[in-house]
């Protein structure tokens, strides 16, 4: 499903277990914590840029670089970790993902629909794949076919809504999409400016599969290269201090919100309420419309068959994630080779040491102000 894997999780399990309303109370509670934070953070950052404290040349711009550097570093940890554990040392999965990084990196900027192409492609080799073994070895694939599937006791488990019901809801965010992209293509960014926030914000999470790390580069293609609301190098502030927060990384969104909302000239609250709601949105109503037609697609054979490729597939889009995010940290950083050197220690400290993000990202704007206190620069 496009949106947040880990907020869909949250809100899954509350499902599950007590129905719709379990699923919204779990869902917001692993949500809600880290947006008040990052929306306090946005709002900081917003002031500071109105009083130029943030600007090139101050330590206080090399402590931004410094949390970037580590945030890209985090991004790369959790592809390895994602990439050991699916894709193992099966070739077929380890090539799909490669596949599935190379052809996201072909186009000089992110194309959104090419991700769905992706992960439906990788699902399909993997079905095919698995399909052939079976008819050459139908006794052994079918007793791997069997073993895929874990023994769940499910007269406890909760769907939540009923089946019409979940389609309704997968209706309203389809009709959603399709109409604010009419206003989107028909309206000047400068006509509602707000709706154009909220818009984007939606767009990018109802096309964007493979979770958080998958969604950056798209974002920040549209907000800093596409539109100018920020600048590059505060978009990977934003990931850095996300990265040091409890709760998802779309949480990130809310600090995005309340900095282009100060670059307009608006309320930076309704700024950072709006691109909340416009990433979570398509993510939360997707989860809430699938579920209950869950049981049904669980125990399709194609679908079982081809869940690995798809899998392996999302983990090609985080790894292709971490070669545009960190040209982008490149492009923007006031001292690039000293970002490289920052990002690699974060990743030495949460990979080898086992340091907690939070502190890793700390670590990352300290190195940042020491690399501005001895003059490294560009």
């Amino acid at each position: 499903l496009p949106g947040p894997t880990s907020t869909q999780m949250s809100f899954a399990l509350g499902i599950t277990q007590q129905g719709t309303l379990g699923g919204l109370i779990s869902g917001l509670l692993f949500m809600l914590p880290g947006a008040v934070l990052m929306t306090t953070l946005g709002v900081g950052t917003a002031e500071a840029l109105k009083r130029g404290l943030l600007d090139h040349g101050t330590w206080t711009a090399a402590t931004a670089a410094g949390l970037s550097s580590v945030g890209v570093a985090l991004i790369g940890n959790a592809a390895l970790s994602l990439g050991s554990k699916i894709c193992g040392t099966v070739r077929l999965q380890m090539a799909i993902c490669a596949a599935s990084a190379a052809l996201t990196l072909l186009p000089s900027k992110p194309v959104p629909w090419l991700f769905p192409v992706l992960l439906v492609s990788g699902g399909v080799v993997s079905a095919v794949d698995k399909t052939v073994r079976m008819s050459a070895r139908s006794d052994a694939v079918a007793q791997e076919d069997r073993d895929a599937q874990p023994s769940i006791d499910r007269s406890s488990i909760k769907f939540g809504l009923r089946a019409w019901q979940g389609a309704c809801v997968v209706g309203i965010w389809a009709c959603m999409l399709l109409g604010f992209s009419v206003f989107a293509l028909s309206t000047p960014t400068s006509t509602q400016p707000q709706l154009h926030w909220f818009y984007t914000f939606f767009y990018t999470g109802s096309l964007v599969y493979g979770g958080g790390p998958v969604v950056l580069p798209v974002l920040q293609t549209i907000i800093c290269d596409r539109n100018h609301w920020i600048r590059d190098a505060q978009f990977l502030a934003a990931l850095g201090l996300a990265q040091a927060m409890p709760g998802p990384m779309f949480n990130l969104s809310p600090f995005l919100g309340a900095v282009i909302a100060q670059s307009a000239g608006t309320n930076v609250y309704v700024g950072a309420l709006l691109c909340w709601l416009g990433l979570f949105a398509p993510g939360v109503m997707m989860i809430f419309g699938v579920l209950p037609l869950w049981r049904g697609l669980r125990n399709n054979r194609i679908y079982q068959r081809a869940v690995p490729g798809v899998s392996a597939s999302a983990v090609g889009l985080i790894f292709a994630s971490i070669f545009s995010l960190h040209a982008s940290l490149q492009a923007s950083s006031p001292f690039p080779s000293a970002s490289d050197a920052i990002a690699v220690t974060g990743f030495a400290l949460i990979r080898v040491g086992n340091v907690p993000a939070p502190l890793s990202v700390l670590c990352g704007g300290v190195l940042g102000v020491l690399a501005w206190a001895c003059g490294i620069e560009q």
